[in-house]
């Protein structure tokens, strides 16, 4: 877990947590840890996420990879693991179907099966 991460897992009380309160306040840690990572892109302290490729004709080509889409959708997962966290652990299963987790998977596959972002 990086710094952030093993802050949010003390003050949550994550050691002495059990089933899907536990889940969730573990997902929400890597959330917080991988927010960091993508900001550190962003921001030039880690690896590019804009690259230049050129062709055999001597053409350039700027690459944008999906990193800034790809933070906003965390920040939204990470938004509702709060919620979930504040209401109480996320035992129950919310309205709109399936627990916070199968809605997580469920976005995934939806994202992953769309080229576009």
């Amino acid at each position: 877990m990086g710094a952030r991460g093993a802050r949010l897992w003390e003050e949550e009380g994550g050691d002495s947590l059990t089933g899907a309160r536990r889940v969730v306040l573990e997902e929400a840690c890597r959330l917080v840890d991988r927010l960091d990572r993508l900001d550190a892109i962003v921001n030039g302290r880690d690896r590019a996420w804009l690259t230049l490729e050129t062709d055999d004709a001597g053409g350039i080509t700027v690459v944008v990879d999906k990193l800034l889409s790809e933070g906003r959708q965390q920040q939204l997962a990470l938004k509702q693991l709060a919620g979930e966290l504040r209401a109480g652990g996320g035992a129950a299963k919310p309205a709109t179907g399936g627990s916070i987790l199968d809605q997580l998977a469920a976005r995934r596959a939806t994202r992953l099966a769309n080229p576009a972002g």
